[in-house]
């Protein structure tokens, strides 16, 4: 969080995000990028809207999975790693920091986990909206 300008303590979702992008030199347009509602705006290309597709285009490595876990707003993002393409398979994997480890959700750090795809309130592919 440091090299980025954020205290101890801020929640690291959207930075690991940002760092992952910023590593790989991917240009994101994301103001603010350490809150994971910032990640749906401006004009982010959705391509899954709670498990169902919005066109005709299906997620890919490097897109987001945009969370409301327990909330009205968005607040947890991830990188998608996998998504199943069988439209009978309900689920999908994702890379997330400030996230539980899946073997005890005690522990926080970044980890792939398997996700609903109905679980994913929003999928963007952010690349595509700059």
């Amino acid at each position: 969080m440091k090299p980025y300008g954020y205290p101890p303590g801020t929640a690291w979702c959207g930075l690991f995000v940002h760092h992952v992008f910023t590593v790989a030199k991917v240009a994101h347009g994301v103001k603010g990028a350490a809150l994971a509602a910032n990640w749906s705006v401006p004009a982010a290309v959705i391509v899954s809207k709670s498990g169902k597709l919005t066109g005709n285009r299906v997620p890919v490595a490097g897109d987001l999975a945009l969370y409301r876990f327990q909330s009205t707003r968005i607040n947890h993002v991830e990188l998608i790693v996998r998504w199943s393409l069988d439209n009978e398979e309900s689920y999908f994997y994702a890379l997330g920091g400030n996230t539980s480890n899946p073997a005890n959700a005690k522990q926080q750090g970044v980890y792939i986990k398997k996700r609903s795809k109905r679980e994913a309130y929003l999928v963007i592919n952010r690349i595509d909206a700059i």
